[in-house]
């Protein structure tokens, strides 16, 4: 069934455009020999497809640039001061109950003023972010990256096509996020979120840092190939002989020194250090630790793609091993996910003509030839053609979109913002200024891709 999936998968189109396509190559090397984080834009869909299809973890810089609206504590205290959370105190045992705005005051105050490190893991715990933080939720969905992975409408989502009941019955699609996470530095280095894995992918946005632009937390993220040895080493070093396995048992953070040794039996770590506006991509199945090194606020979605499902139900399997619940139901996702990529496919296929066009490129096609045939009869009768400015008038100049999909296509465009705009809506592709577009105009077709793939290049 699997298989089948990818194969539907293979005929949707890829958003975005690839400045570099050989930087993937250099950047899974240097991964995999010197375990260095492949560090991309939003924009390189493409390279992150490759990366991510090694199931390497991945960091896309930036975010913050297109996420909309305030995230700092002081918003969270003004537009949800009311909402209960569940606290964390380093001096407690229990979470303790309290208001968001006494949370996040807290928060707010020095480490000394406070003597304690705080956290607010899982908010909201139980409701659907979408509910609880509507307009938040917008503006995550809006701008996290690689939307066909992660959005909840993405199509290599296959968490996307669980089926929603009718109203008013409540839907059984496990919740897959988005969630806030917030903790104060890690001062005393027992790790902000310890050592575990997690069943499906994930990704994490860092969307406050008490330091600004510097790092605000370090991660540890170690390749789902060396879990075996990671395993052995924990047990071997707390001398535990029980079956619990030492990576769900959540209660272990590596310090440098137990980093060193790994190392020496083979298993290194990517160390990622995440600044503000980082989506840290995780791959399923990799285990993964982190430390706040300021006062953080990030939100983290998981998402179930074709590319770690294999791990994912590895570790689900794990878990029910262990008497855990089985939260993800594979079995279930998958054949939803077969089944609506199916139809979607179907849908594609009867509405493409023999000629590979879709009805609604004939029509323009048509329309076109339309025109030019009323002016090759005007000229032939000696009338001259005017232009109204409306585009019914043959253009002195036509523009073809760049993008590999539209590359068999015959859509033109008669002004430079049409094929600027179609770039930006069809294909969710990086585009100049406006103030810079009509340095393309009377471009000829291979000098205007030439051109905008060097400004795709300046952009990477």
């Amino acid at each position: 069934m699997l298989a089948d999936v990818d194969a539907v998968i293979s005929k949707f189109p890829v958003h975005g455009l690839l400045p570099h396509i050989s930087d993937s190559e250099s950047l899974y090397i240097l991964a995999s020999r010197l375990r260095y984080v492949p560090t991309i834009s939003r924009t390189q869909d493409l390279v992150f497809q490759r990366l991510w299809s090694r199931q390497l973890p991945v960091v896309v810089s930036n975010v913050h640039e297109v996420l909309q609206g305030d995230w700092s504590p002081q918003a969270f205290i003004r537009q949800y001061g009311e909402e209960q959370v569940l606290m964390i105190d380093s001096r407690y045992k229990k979470p303790k109950k309290v208001k968001a705005s006494h949370f996040f005051t807290e928060f707010l105050r020095s480490d000394d003023e406070r003597g304690s490190i705080i956290k607010l893991k899982d908010w909201p715990p139980t409701a659907l972010f979408a509910d609880t933080l509507k307009p938040y939720f917008t503006a995550f969905m809006d701008a996290v990256p690689m939307p066909s992975y992660t959005r909840h409408n993405g199509i290599r989502n296959l968490s996307a096509h669980y089926p929603e009941p009718p109203k008013p019955f409540k839907s059984l699609k496990p919740d897959y996020g988005p969630k806030l996470y917030s903790a104060t530095e890690d001062t005393t280095g027992v790790g902000s979120t310890r050592l575990h894995l997690d069943i499906t992918s994930a990704v994490n946005i860092l969307v406050y840092s008490s330091r600004g632009e510097a790092a605000g937390a370090i991660w540890h993220i170690f390749l789902a190939d060396d879990l075996d040895k990671l395993r052995s080493y924990l047990r071997a070093k707390s001398g535990d002989t029980t079956p619990e396995d030492p990576v769900h048992a959540q209660n272990i953070y590596l310090t440098q020194p137990m980093l060193d040794e790994l190392k020496a039996l083979g298993v290194s770590p990517f160390v990622v250090h995440q600044k503000l506006g980082d989506a840290v991509f995780i791959p399923a199945g990799c285990a993964h630790q982190v430390s706040n090194t300021a006062a953080c606020i990030k939100i983290a979605c998981d998402f179930l793609c074709s590319e770690g499902v294999a791990r994912s139900a590895q570790v689900s399997a794990e878990l029910r091993q262990e008497g855990r619940e089985d939260i993800l139901e594979l079995d279930n996702m998958l054949w939803h996910a077969w089944a609506s990529l199916r139809v979607t496919a179907d849908r594609i296929s009867t509405s493409t003509t023999g000629d590979g066009l879709t009805r609604k490129q004939r029509k323009r096609l048509k329309q076109r030839q339309d025109v030019r045939a009323r002016d090759d009869r005007a000229r032939r009768k000696g009338k001259k053609v005017e232009n109204t400015g409306n585009g019914s008038a043959r253009p002195n100049h036509i523009f073809k979109c760049p993008h590999p999909i539209c590359e068999r296509s015959k859509r033109t465009f008669p002004v430079v913002y049409g094929v600027f705009s179609h770039l930006n809506e069809s294909h969710r592709a990086a585009i100049p200024p406006i103030s810079c577009q009509l340095q393309y105009q009377g471009l000829g077709v291979v000098q205007f891709k030439e051109r905008y793939f060097e400004f795709l290049s300046s952009q990477s």
